[in-house]
């Protein structure tokens, strides 16, 4: 998947970029380092480099006396498709002259951000944290199989308690792993059967179940999930004196024609997101206005699959950037 002469397009969810992580199910691939042609621009070459702790990014050294803003993220904040440079969050460093890290990775659920927050923040020492929220990813925390791997899970008890469902070292190994994920990956389809939903058939991203008012209670439970997970985070914030904020992105399909039905609803996973975020009291920008407005078909802030562009992070670090002055947790 090294571009050579001959150029080979990767999707997105190339597992490459990955490896097994025993605590997070895969993380990105210490200092790995090519020139690859992504779906979204298969013409041009995009360097994709890694620091020693497999995040997209430069190597980062954080002293003691030192804070610094962290953003985590999907493939948005990795950013697919686009040069290393133009991502929000080498916009948001040189908007703020902090220090800003990227800790995205492709695929990544909010449970494996939370747990990365965890696991991995405190060796930053953050002020800040921002997490990108695509409000259709939403979803990613049920399911537990993704791109070949494993994740880590969390899940409700009967007395409605966040039990942690770690993943077995067996995992490691990828003859057991695509075993264990091919059960998940039953257990969860039988669920959404049950539920009259099939994503494996005759998938339409513009009726995608979770856009459906009358298939919301198969939802009910990964909202529930959300709520909780978004406790453990905002309380983990809180103890250590990080200031959380939220980033929501604008939907593929917000940049098309309006659905053609009452009952299709692109608004309902955003919408619901943004209660639990209001519920917990965690600050929250949504950025799909100001996307919109300054998208248009000659100049455009997505690409065609729905990822960002280089224009889409400028103005992604624009929006995060006036809220962070707005709050006045960064001075001018």
């Amino acid at each position: 998947m090294i571009a050579t002469k001959k150029k080979k397009v990767i999707t997105n969810g190339d597992t490459t970029f990955y490896q097994f992580d025993s605590k997070l199910g895969f993380w990105g691939v210490p200092h790995l380092e090519r020139e690859v042609c992504f779906q979204q621009r298969p013409e041009l070459p995009v360097l994709v480099k890694h620091n020693s702790e497999g995040n997209r990014d430069s190597e980062v050294v954080v002293s003691s006396n030192e804070k610094s803003i962290i953003c985590f993220g999907g493939s948005h904040t990795w950013g697919a498709g686009t040069e290393q440079e133009l991502r929000y969050t080498n916009f948001l460093a040189q908007y703020t002259g902090e220090k800003v890290i990227n800790m995205g990775h492709c695929s990544l659920g909010l449970d494996q951000v939370c747990l990365a927050i965890l696991q991995r923040s405190a060796k930053y020492n953050p002020k800040i944290i921002v997490i990108e929220q695509y409000p259709w990813a939403v979803h990613r925390v049920l399911n537990n199989y993704v791109n070949g791997y494993v994740r880590p899970h969390f899940s409700m008890d009967s007395a409605g308690n966040l039990k942690l469902n770690k993943i077995s070292s067996l995992t490691g190994i990828g003859f057991f792993r695509k075993i264990i994920g091919s059960y998940y990956a039953f257990r969860k389809e039988f669920n959404e059967y049950k539920s009259g939903i099939d994503l494996k058939n005759n998938y339409d991203p513009l009726a995608d179940p979770i856009f459906l008012l009358w298939k919301t209670r198969h939802y009910d439970y990964m909202y529930s999930l959300l709520d909780k997970i978004l406790t453990v985070i905002k309380d983990h914030c809180r103890k250590n004196n990080i200031k959380l904020l939220f980033g929501l992105g604008a939907i593929h399909q917000q940049f098309g024609p309006a659905s053609k039905s009452e009952l299709v609803d692109y608004e309902l996973p955003r919408e619901r997101f943004i209660e639990l975020l209001l519920k917990n009291k965690i600050a929250f920008v949504d950025t799909t206005e100001t996307m919109l407005k300054e998208h248009s078909t000659i100049d455009p802030v997505i690409f065609d699959d729905g990822h960002i562009n280089a224009k889409g992070h400028k103005v992604f670090a624009d929006v995060i950037h006036n809220e962070l002055l707005k709050l006045n947790w960064i001075t001018k």
